[in-house]
């Protein structure tokens, strides 16, 4: 059996935990390998790999080596190799990753923490703490910056 944090597998590579939206499940999932969520989860989850799908919501702490995260997570999550927010993706919790990737509209409300590069997964001591609310970076616009579409069209306009 595949444990968090191994390499090593007994069985089927295809063992999967599967939890379509509308599914409500509680209580604490441990899984082999891989767990993909589209409902509704209220407990703690442990696998290998994590799919939240856009509908899916998991309202307890999340263990895994890998997840990809399309839905919410509303505590902790502890993803030892990757962890991959989603521009749908919310988390609202301490995360704590091997390596990150957080797509624009994503947002990642708590504390974050890398792991180091060495096998025992011990955190840095860099942690750094998001601030909430999240801020939608792409609406962001400097005000001594000029509206560059603006002078665009005028410019196009003054030609005519």
């Amino acid at each position: 059996m595949a444990e968090y944090g191994s390499t090593k597998t007994e069985g089927s590579a295809n063992s999967c935990a599967f939890f379509g939206e509308g599914v409500t499940f509680k209580g604490t999932i441990t899984a082999p390998e891989r767990i993909v969520v589209h409902g509704t989860v209220e407990g703690d989850v442990v696998a290998r790999e994590l799919l939240v799908g856009p509908t899916g919501t998991i309202k307890g702490n999340v263990r895994v080596d890998q997840a990809d995260v399309q839905g919410k997570i509303l505590q902790n999550i502890e993803a030892r190799v990757c962890l991959s927010l989603r521009k749908t993706g919310r988390i609202e919790g301490a995360a704590t990753y091997g390596e990150i990737e957080i797509e624009k509209g994503g947002v990642l409300s708590g504390e974050v923490s890398s792991l180091s590069g060495n096998e025992k997964g011990d955190k840095k001591s860099d942690n750094v703490r998001v601030s909430s609310p999240p801020i939608a970076f792409d609406a962001i616009r400097s005000a001594a910056a000029p509206d560059t579409r603006r002078d665009e069209v005028e410019k196009t306009a003054a030609k005519k």
